[in-house]
């Protein structure tokens, strides 16, 4: 029922067809609407085979000599005006400063030197900075242990920022000129802060860091800084005792105070009788002065 490609066969009769003498040779298959999708083609394209042998490389063409460009030639027409300090100009041969002959040679030693002034040669670079420096304008004030010491008031609190770096400027100054120096440090005695205010008199100076020379008030930080750069610092310091620098104090390490003795920086001392009083030998602090470097 219906077309013939839908009608099966049976197999023995399909065999025989198919076997039958000349079957294979002259067998006609009839193409309908339900064959087409399963039939191939036997002229289908060949993969194609990948040498494992590169080809010959193509000869490298040569190259093109390089242009040579002048450029005194592109500006040759540009420079019109003959007045112009710009102008562009082959830079002209240097003389020749070799001495050819000997006779050149005793001609130019015979020449007289022009003698030079003193006054030329010893004069200051900078008329304004002073050659000579002086213990005339500065004020008498002399610290306790002051008269032929450096002695400097800081302190080692932090709180103001200006105030601590201040004190480091000046420290360091010093230290640059390897002279030997006292340091009071008010914040860690309040008997440091009581003698800097009797040195000026309750003018309001007694701002740290303060500097005294040879019980001389030298001033501040901006006046100390200033003498350093014109060099009369190294001047006033001169003939002092010299410290070594680097050196750090066997005994504080430096901080020139350590724990009292006799309270261990209790500030309290037990008498006759279990009476506590304040310690007389330290300061409010329980610190004292370290015997190796003060």
């Amino acid at each position: 029922m219906g077309c013939a490609s839908s009608h099966l066969l049976e197999d023995d009769d399909e065999y025989g067809q198919m076997t039958g003498p000349g079957g294979l040779s002259h067998h006609i298959v009839s193409l309908t609407s339900t064959t087409y999708g399963i039939l191939t083609t036997l002229d289908y394209p060949r993969p194609q085979t990948i040498s494992l042998h590169p080809g010959p490389l193509p000869e490298p063409r040569p190259r093109e000599p390089t242009e040579v460009i002048n450029s005194w030639e592109l500006m040759a027409g540009l420079d019109t005006n003959e007045n112009n300090s710009f102008r562009l100009s082959p830079p002209a041969a240097a003389k020749s400063s070799l001495l050819h002959t000997v006779a050149d040679l005793d001609s130019r030693i015979a020449k007289p030197v022009k003698p030079l002034s003193r006054s030329n040669v010893l004069r200051p670079l900078d008329p304004n900075i002073p050659t000579h420096f002086s213990f005339d304008g500065y004020e008498v004030r002399c610290p306790p242990g002051g008269e032929k010491a450096v002695v400097i008031y800081t302190t080692s609190l932090r709180g103001i920022r200006k105030t601590f770096e201040d004190c480091n400027s000046v420290r360091s100054a010093l230290d640059g000129l390897g002279v030997k120096f006292i340091e009071r440090d008010v914040s860690m005695d309040s008997g440091f802060r009581k003698e800097l205010e009797e040195l000026m008199d309750g003018k309001g100076e007694n701002r740290v860091p303060r500097v005294f020379v040879r019980g001389r008030y030298i001033g501040g930080v901006e006046e100390v800084m200033r003498l350093l750069e014109e060099g009369g610092l190294g001047k006033l310091v001169e003939g002092l005792p010299k410290g070594k620098i680097g050196a750090v104090c066997d005994g504080c390490g430096g901080v020139r105070f350590l724990p009292c003795f006799e309270c261990n920086g209790s500030c309290k001392v037990v008498k006759e009788g279990r009476k506590v009083i304040r310690c007389s030998v330290c300061n409010e602090n329980g610190l004292v002065l370290c015997p190796l470097c003060t």
